[in-house]
């Protein structure tokens, strides 16, 4: 059994607490949170009446626990890791990577330093419905590739304590905190590493804290991988509420194209000159996530968080599979802020 402390319990923290504590068959125990909220404390608790209550992030990590799930504002991720890595601690790291390339960079390189896991809160990798169009790309159904999208045209960001996630100096902006899935994912499916890009993106309606920081809420990004490969991504955060948001990520090859159709779990696929009009639909036997979300995949990277640091099993979000992702919307920001195409 794993015992695990866990750094930061908001809702998204909470989720995790109930899924290793409550939901893992008895392979992993909450035994320790850091938090200095006492709502979120007591939430916590409902799941994990016992845990050891620490107030400071330091003496967490040098406490009896196998490993750490980090729950924090982006800013602390990679200042958390250094100290969980020169511990001998695993690590499930939420995402994003970090709020900075030299920031992006220390992580590739604290990870080299470390036998333990440091595993990236990317869950959407390990859900069958997104695995299902890595397979029909893997198995050549739509030809060499040629184009990834990304649409999520949505309501505003759910509110976390004191608005960090409104702050760009602590979250990086809404495209590394958010759109680092979805760079992850197209990444994932090109098969390339992303060198260029060029973006454009503005506060149009939802202010919620003052001053310049505050994150911007639609932005369009358009970006090439060094295997050739196009992509682009477009996310608004004044348009249609949960639930009727829907995502809309596509993959364009020679030979035809997929489409997600999430609220459905459904993947439309069209054959380039072999088609009359109606797509082929496959449907996907995909888990809702659990808690904060209900995002694919979020049950199952639990799963494969412990069979990585029990069982020494692969897993899929490794720093040096997801660290493009975040650099990716590091640069797309980066580009917004200077009108700049921007050199990856």
């Amino acid at each position: 059994m794993l015992k695990l402390g866990f750094i930061g319990v908001g809702a998204m923290g909470r989720s995790h607490v109930d899924l290793f504590h409550c939901q893992s068959n008895g392979r992993a125990t909450a035994t320790a949170i850091c938090s200095r909220n006492p709502d979120n404390i007591a939430k916590a608790k409902e799941f994990a009446p016992d845990v050891e209550v620490f107030d400071n992030e330091s003496a967490l990590i040098n406490s009896d626990v196998d490993g750490v799930v980090v729950s924090s504002p982006n800013h602390t991720h990679v200042a958390l890791t250094r100290e969980i890595v020169a511990a001998d601690k695993h690590l499930f790291l939420e995402k994003a990577c970090g709020i900075t390339m030299a920031e992006c960079d220390e992580l590739v390189a604290l990870n080299k330093q470390t036998e333990k896991v440091i595993l990236i809160g990317h869950e959407l990798r390990y859900s069958a419905f997104f695995q299902k169009m890595k397979s029909l790309v893997d198995a050549g159904e739509i030809g060499r590739l040629r184009m990834v999208w990304t649409k999520e045209f949505r309501g505003p960001l759910q509110p976390k304590s004191g608005d960090w996630i409104q702050n760009k100096t602590m979250s990086g902006g809404l495209m590394v905190d958010k759109n680092c899935h979805h760079f992850d994912m197209m990444n994932w499916w090109a098969g390339g590493r992303p060198t260029r890009v060029s973006a454009f993106g503005a506060l149009a309606v939802n202010r919620v804290i003052e001053g310049n920081n505050q994150v911007n809420d639609h932005s369009t990004v358009s970006y090439q991988y060094d295997n050739g490969v196009l992509g682009s991504l477009q996310v608004c955060l004044f348009a249609r509420d949960f639930p009727h948001e829907d995502l809309e990520m596509g993959i364009v090859g020679e030979e035809g194209v997929l489409q997600s159709k999430t609220s459905t779990v459904e993947i439309l696929q069209w054959k380039r000159g072999k088609d009359e009009g109606e797509p082929i639909v496959h449907r996907v036997e995909a888990k809702a996530g659990v808690g904060w979300g209900g995002h694919l995949g979020f049950a199952e990277i639990h799963d494969a968080f412990l069979d990585a640091a029990l069982e020494g099993k692969p897993h899929l979000t490794g720093v040096d599979d997801c660290i493009d992702g975040t650099r990716l919307a590091i640069a797309a920001e980066a580009s917004v802020n200077s009108g700049i195409v921007v050199q990856l």
